[in-house]
């Protein structure tokens, strides 16, 4: 008797076990059905065993729900069983209307008797087209790693909560959709696996009221997509003009070939595109034009919690960011940084690729740090902001690539180069002259205490703008540059008049010993008798008096070289004739260069010939 008792007991325990099992995954005992089911059998004959599963879990009655409604033969979401590549090899057990889920949502009725957790389905198939446009659905929708190969029409709809994880779809078209909560179409946990979509998805001025997660999400231009009124972009993403409350998530494998647009939209939070990977060569892999992001921006490495668990390379490729066409960022607001580290901007040298982020405004720190820009990938900052720019000479692109005329920033961070002769080597790799870049440069510079660097690019600034000019403008810029530094070194006009006075005070010596030196008092040259009583002649004082335009020291007035008249003058063992006529066309220009040097002296220190 004994043992009879105690298999019975282990068989009652077992049964309960089984039927705890089942209900975690959402489902229910065959022999049971709630109203729900009755309810749609009406409207729905034959329903399938993925529907009344469904209907069962949905129903306000059941308070032995899981998870979610699991409809094959496993509950576990990453079960081979449950991947939506393979559901041309599923029953039609697991079949799902898309006519029912419709009719949940429009029939009163029907809608009342939804638990508020609303319908969660596991590893159905939707047979037929979504059609919930213009509709008020009243509960959350999760279709998870289900097979939905028809197009999710969506527009103007409005929904608690919508989760697409792990799903293979064919277009979604849900402009102006209002999601009160979150809208999940791929996540970045990969508990459901890879969404796909065969066909465009088209979120245009979304509402979103939490965040908008497209992680682990492939996504791919299709012909599917009338909406469509620039198809040259050949748009796999659409999100233009949506609004987000919180963030936006391209990233961790996120992956699109086609256009990801998210021009003229406003999201509360960050947007991540950490480790996605944007494909549309010769064409715009990312448009962001117009975009308001009240965090962060980034674009860079995905990092991976279980990389561990995977092998290497693809690890590696998980966590790179990568975009194969144009990404651009025109006239972009964000609140917070932009954070550009480690990524690939990849194309052909004949097509356009890089990075566009032209008037775009970043209100903490742009990083640009060790950045792939392959085959002339062009980096654009024209009229561009930032509190701090942080870069490394790796992210600088090929000469001509590189535009920053208008680029305004207050400092340099982290590692940036900071030293004269790299930043001119940056200031090099434009196309063109523009002085906007060079005294932003020396702008920065001088605040952070680096005058004498401040001043070598504003040299430099002149030089690039004389470059390519006349030979006449040439060589009046050589003229500026070394005597005052076109301007911005005035004391150098201090040093070429020593020069001048120095070497003329030698000149004059040779004269005055070699014997051309001759007294010259307006109304006649004294009488030998008288001699005493001349002038004397100082050659440092005459030099002076020769070069300094304004001064009279009296010595000019008095004596000058005889032009007709030579002598000798025995230097270092050798005898040199001197001619006066020599030593008087060297006064002249000694004469002409005080005139030029005074007068430039006097422009360089007013700021007369300044240009910042």
């Amino acid at each position: 008797m004994r043992p009879i008792v105690a298999l019975a007991f282990a068989m009652l325990v077992l049964s309960d076990a089984a039927r705890c099992q089942a209900a975690s995954a959402g489902q229910v005992g065959a022999n049971r059905d709630y109203p729900l089911v009755k309810l749609a059998a009406a409207r729905f004959p034959n329903l399938t065993h993925a529907e009344r599963t469904l209907l069962d879990y949905a129903d306000v009655s059941n308070s032995d729900r899981g998870e979610f409604a699991a409809v094959g033969v496993s509950a576990i979401p990453l079960d081979s069983s449950n991947d939506p590549s393979g559901a041309a090899k599923w029953s039609h057990d697991r079949d799902i209307r898309a006519g029912l889920i419709r009719w949940l949502a429009i029939d009163h009725e029907a809608s009342a008797r939804i638990d508020p957790t609303g319908i969660r389905v596991l590893g159905a198939r939707i047979v037929g087209p979504i059609n919930l446009s213009y509709t008020r659905v009243p509960f959350a929708i999760a279709l998870l790693r289900c097979s939905i190969p028809e197009r999710i029409s969506m527009e103007q709809a409005q929904i608690p909560y919508l989760d697409l994880n792990g799903s293979h779809t064919g277009a979604i078209f849900a402009p102006s959709i209002v999601v009160a909560g979150d809208l999940n179409i791929g996540w970045d946990n990969h508990d459901y696996g890879n969404f796909e979509a065969s066909g465009q998805v088209w979120l245009e001025s979304a509402r979103i009221g939490g965040s908008a997660t497209f992680g682990d999400g492939h996504f791919h231009y299709g012909d599917d997509g009338a909406w469509n009124s620039f198809p040259q972009r050949k748009t796999a993403l659409r999100l233009g003009g949506a609004e987000v409350k919180h963030d936006v998530a391209l990233c961790c494998s996120f992956e699109s070939v086609g256009a990801v647009e998210l021009d003229g939209a406003v999201i509360g939070g960050n947007l991540a595109c950490t480790g996605g990977h944007f494909a549309n060569p010769d064409n715009l892999a990312i448009l962001l034009d117009g975009a308001t992001i009240g965090g962060t921006l980034l674009m860079s490495p995905f990092e991976l919690s279980d990389a561990a668990q995977i092998s290497d390379q693809e690890a590696a490729y998980r966590a790179k960011f990568s975009a194969d066409g144009l990404v651009t960022l025109l006239a972009v607001h964000v609140g917070g940084s932009m954070v550009v580290d480690r990524a690939t901007f990849a194309g052909r040298t004949t097509e356009q690729h890089g990075l566009d982020a032209a008037a775009t405004s970043v209100s903490d720190v742009l990083v640009l740090h060790q950045l792939n820009l392959e085959h002339g990938a062009i980096l654009n900052l024209t009229s561009a902001s930032a509190r701090v720019l942080r870069d490394d000479e790796q992210s600088w692109p090929a000469p001509g690539k590189l535009s920053i005329d208008g680029f305004d920033y207050h400092t340099f961070g982290g590692d940036s180069p900071r030293d004269v002769t790299s930043r001119l080597r940056w200031l090099g790799l434009q196309t063109g002259f523009s002085p906007q870049p060079y005294r932003q440069l020396a702008k920065v510079m001088r605040e952070s205490g680096d005058d004498s660097g401040a001043v070598g690019v504003l040299i430099a600034m002149e030089d690039a703008r004389f470059k390519n000019s006349s030979m006449f403008r040439r060589t009046w810029a050589g003229f500026l540059k070394n005597t005052i530094g076109y301007g911005h070194r005035p004391l150098l006009a201090v040093f070429w008049s020593l020069v001048v006075v120095l070497l003329g005070w030698a000149m004059v010596t040779i004269g005055g010993r070699s014997g051309v030196m001759r007294p010259t008092f307006p109304e006649s040259i004294p009488a030998s008798a008288d001699a005493s009583s001349y002038e004397e002649f100082h050659p440092l004082l005459y030099s002076l008096d020769v070069f300094l335009p304004f001064v009279n020291l009296h010595q000019e007035h008095y004596w000058w070289p005889d032009a007709k008249s030579s002598g000798k003058f025995r230097f270092l063992g050798y005898q040199m004739r001197v001619s006066g006529r020599a030593l008087r066309y060297n006064l002249w220009l000694q004469v002409i260069a005080g005139w030029l040097l005074s007068a430039i002296f006097f422009a360089g220190v007013t700021g007369l010939l300044k240009n910042d």
